[in-house]
């Protein structure tokens, strides 16, 4: 028979382990990398909106441009177009990630802007 102490350690270690091992992080050598497309997707979401193009619908690598519903075309960074979408290289995602980021802010100081009552939660 197992000892009460001996109960709560195995419990609190299975609380701290299983979450881990269900996310995959337990995995030492597992590299998780964000896919382009879907960086490129998150990316095209936000311009397209703040273009006021509405929805973000495709990418064209042959103008380097986003295809947003509302008729509206913006290029996308020349990191972004330079680099391999699809086949997403270190530089491309890093690009791409750089976009986001940017994006995020400038959303985010439009929303400051626009909807200040939104921040003070």
């Amino acid at each position: 028979m197992l000892s009460i102490s001996k109960i709560q350690l195995v419990v609190f270690a299975v609380v701290l382990i299983l979450p881990a091992l269900q996310s995959g992080g337990f995995l030492s050598s597992t590299v998780v990398h964000e896919d382009c497309m879907d960086l490129l997707s998150d990316c095209g979401y936000i311009e397209c909106l703040l273009r006021g193009g509405g929805a973000f619908m495709d990418y064209n690598p042959r103008f380097c441009t986003l295809d947003c519903s509302g008729n509206v075309w913006p290029k996308v960074p020349d990191g972004v177009c330079r680099g391999d979408v699809e086949h997403c290289n270190t530089s491309t995602r890093e690009s791409l990630k750089n976009w986001l980021q940017r994006l995020e802010t400038t959303k985010n100081n439009v929303l400051e802007s626009w909807c200040p009552s939104f921040w003070k939660k």
